[in-house]
């Protein structure tokens, strides 16, 4: 039987405008890219662009040549597109998000949303009398539903906008950026429990026709219900599918498609009933699963269509919106006096949080201006408040216009932002030696970057990541960065280290990220390392590994014809004025078994630490003999022995002048509380202060390590280059795991004089380095040589005199 008339038109109708949207994306995508060769160089995000290019189209008139439909506006026809789009994108973003660093910022996050929140919704309840005459010219049911709506849309954040904008410009790893994230998410979703629960009032009972309030209601807890089994069922069947796709990249192709349909159902259980999916599909991408092939393939598979198509149309569809014909002073006045009131809400509010978190005007007043973004996401309500007639229609597009103005004002800020961090960034002194002897955060979590060239040196960089992280649950996301081989196959050799990475994951709790990247020449990489490093990640500690692998009789040998050792000169000298960076050699086939091979502390199972199997007093061993890269090893080495599995000692090579090996020496009482709970004093030998650097690194290691009992001494007195040969080769031989030592340079000259032999050799790891790193005896554990970050230069690189 063959369809009817209206059947056929309304198929016609939809085909029309699939192919509008296909043709508006298209030149939105192709036009703002043009728009963005401008932009960028004043780091502007996209986004601007994207919303110049679909004010551009917009006004082509498009819509009226291919869907010959009258519509009321343009969310009658993108609205399910944009619908889809926000439940993807925010999904993305809470799979994306670094949980502990969030966890860690929860305190700013809830002070910042709550002072924000809170002021807007006064400040509307303040002025809606005044501004009823300037957003209406009809009567209205209610002035107290006008009040509502109002209070909703200046409190009102957009997620979607502000976190786009932030990932793009790579601050989400930033306080400041983190902070803007967070806080725009939690207002997003405070204001959208505010609109479900005002959507269900006998007052807006027509919101959704054919239903009342107590029916709405009741689907809203039925939707809520249903996203609650879900993510009940959620991580068996990610964990079933893992099992299913062991040691492999990815997951099939039916498999990822039956997960993106998953996520689309379920963030639209809310809006089935009516209600915004932005929680359930933010939720769900916070509570799926991280390890595994599951998480990766639901990644890449989603990342690039998001970004390269769908965000550009979200965002280009906010422009297509303006009805330049309809513009008048009755919607610019209404849109302007909208923004100043969401710019006075919002700022004050940050600036009153800013009092309680000790933050800076400056920043408080940037936050307050970023969170006042409102993009698509107050179009639900202010459709709504136009059908309702709580407003005129004119006031609809005012609200329009006044979006996009938010959005556009929060560019240049998010630009002025991105300079700051990364001045700040650069400048910052933030050096593992500092950390140490700061009293305020010596436990500070640090953010890591890991390079691996392999599966088979992966278990001891990880070994080492672990040990440097204080607790899983507070350790910010963990990046490791796969460089393979350009004749490897790179889904195999991707495979074979994420096997494990997910081990690691599984066992000790921490969140680690895995990048993989093919091996482009040693220059092309060593960018590409600093430049996560410095941009995306905002490392304190830059991992590589050694160019020399160890073979099976000891002996190390240089694979890939030395370019991996011009990498690593790369990679120190770009990083130098970055972050600390450290090299290690790994010695799998050290006798003593390697205790970096494997996890040795933070495990979410109930078998402890011994019942793995694992040495609990691993042996590690410092040399020091002084300069920035020295203490910097030092501090390295005692962030490693704050694991209780660690036993950590301190060797100090001192040159023998005649009978006496140290200049200043002075006694000093440490204290410490005995077995019975009663004080004893210590009396130990301990270097004077002064104003040696080094001496104070020596007295403070032996003060806080040694006289507490967490650590030991040696000082060995040597008279020339062989007897520090000598002294470095017997320490390190059969007793120590790892050997910790700074790269050198800045080390006192008359300890390294007549190293000539290991000069060429050792621009990598310096002279200590390359003796202990190439040392062929399979008693010889691993070396771990450390570059201390450059000190910042003074202003206008002056040196600046002395306070006198």
């Amino acid at each position: 039987m063959a369809g009817s008339p209206a059947d056929c038109a309304v198929q016609n109708v939809s085909l029309d405008t699939l192919f509008l949207i296909v043709i508006q994306a298209a030149a939105v995508v192709v036009i703002g890219k043009f728009i963005h060769l401008s932009l960028r160089r004043h780091n502007l995000p996209s986004a601007i662009s994207q919303i110049i290019a679909g004010i551009m189209v917009g006004s082509l008139g498009l819509h009226e040549m291919i869907v010959h439909v009258d519509v009321e506006n343009v969310e009658d026809t993108y609205g399910w597109y944009v619908s889809e789009a926000r439940i993807f994108y925010m999904f993305y973003v809470g799979l994306d998000a670094d949980l502990a660093a969030l966890w860690n910022d929860a305190r700013r996050c809830t002070a910042a949303t709550y002072a924000s929140v809170a002021t807007c919704l006064l400040l509307a309840a303040f002025v809606s009398g005044g501004i009823y005459g300037s957003m209406m010219h009809t009567p209205v049911k209610s002035p107290e539903l006008l009040a509502a709506v109002l209070m909703l849309t200046l409190a009102n954040t957009a997620s979607v906008d502000v976190s786009r904008m932030a990932a793009e410009l790579k601050l989400s790893a930033t306080d400041s950026g983190r902070l803007a994230v967070s806080a725009a998410i939690a207002s997003n979703v405070i204001c959208i429990v505010g609109e479900g629960v005002f959507s269900c009032m006998k007052l807006a009972s027509s919101k959704t026709p054919g239903y009342t309030a107590a029916e709405r209601l009741g689907m809203g807890i039925l939707a809520l219900v249903k996203v609650g089994i879900a993510m009940a069922l959620l991580k068996p069947a990610v964990g079933y599918i893992n099992r299913r796709n062991a040691r492999k990249h990815r997951v099939g192709s039916w498999e990822l498609v039956i997960l993106l349909l998953a996520v689309s159902f379920i963030g639209n259980f809310p809006e089935h009933a009516g209600f915004d999916g932005m929680p359930a599909s933010f939720v769900l991408g916070l509570a799926f699963p991280r390890e595994g092939p599951v998480a990766r393939s639901v990644m890449d598979a989603v990342a690039y269509p998001l970004h390269a198509v769908a965000l550009p149309f979200y965002f280009g569809a906010m422009g297509m919106r303006i009805n330049f014909a309809a513009m008048s002073g009755a919607i610019v006045v209404p849109a302007v006096l909208l923004t100043i009131l969401g710019l006075v809400g919002k700022c004050a509010g940050t600036i009153a949080a800013a009092r309680y978190l000790k933050m800076p005007i400056a920043d408080a007043i940037r936050l307050g201006m970023l969170l006042n973004v409102k993009g698509n996401v107050n179009m639900i309500d202010m459709s709504f408040a136009s059908s309702e007639g709580i407003w005129a229609e004119q006031a609809l597009m005012a609200m329009v216009v006044g979006s996009i103005m938010s959005t556009v004002i929060a560019g240049p800020v998010f630009a002025v932002m991105f300079r700051k961090e990364r001045d700040a960034y650069a400048c910052a002194d933030m050096s593992l030696e500092r950390r140490m002897s700061s009293s305020s955060s010596p436990d500070a979590e640090i953010r890591m970057l890991a390079c691996v060239h392999g599966a088979r040196g992966a278990p001891a960089m990880l070994g080492i990541v672990e040990l440097m992280a204080a607790a899983p649950r507070s350790q910010p996301t963990i990046h490791v960065l796969h460089m393979f081989d350009a004749e490897e196959d790179d889904e195999d050799a991707a495979a074979r280290v994420n096997c494990v990475v997910d081990v690691f994951i599984t066992a000790t709790g921490l969140s680690i990220r895995q990048i993989d990247v093919g091996d482009r020449g040693a220059a092309v990489n060593a960018r590409n390392i600093v430049g996560r490093c410095a941009e995306d990640v905002r490392a304190g500690i830059l991992m590589v590994p050694y160019h020399r692998e160890q073979r099976h009789d000891g002996a190390m040998v240089c694979r890939r014809e030395g370019r991996r050792r011009e990498l690593n000169r790369e990679v120190l000298d770009r990083a130098a004025a970055c972050c600390t960076v450290a090299v290690l050699a790994d010695r799998p086939f050290w006798r003593g078994g390697s205790a970096f091979r494997v996890p040795t502390r933070m495990s979410r199972r109930e078998e402890t630490t011994t019942a793995r199997g694992i040495d609990r007093n691993t042996a590690i061993a410092t040399v020091f003999l002084g300069g920035p890269d020295d203490r910097e090893a030092v501090a390295f080495a005692c962030r490693l022995a704050r694991n209780d599995a660690i036993k950590l000692t301190l060797i100090r090579l001192v040159l023998r002048l005649g009978d006496v090996t140290r200049d200043v020496i002075a006694e000093d009482e440490a204290h410490f509380v005995s077995d019975d709970g009663g004080e004893e004093a210590l009396s130990v030998v301990v270097d004077g202060g002064g104003d040696d650097e080094d001496v104070r690194c020596v007295a403070a290691f032996r003060r806080e390590y040694v006289a507490k009992e967490k650590g030991e001494y040696e000082e060995k007195a040597v008279g020339g280059p062989v007897d520090v040969v000598e002294a470095l080769r017997g320490g390190g031989r059969g007793e120590f795991a790892l050997m910790v030592v700074g790269r050198g340079g800045r080390q006192p000259p008359e300890l390294v004089v007549g190293l000539e032999r290991w000069a060429a050799e050792c621009a990598e790891v310096g002279p200590v380095g390359e003796i202990l790193a190439t040392d062929g005896s399979l008693e010889m554990g691993s070396v771990l040589v450390v570059q201390q970050k450059t000190p910042p230069l003074s202003p206008f690189h002056l040196d600046m005199p002395p306070a006198v």
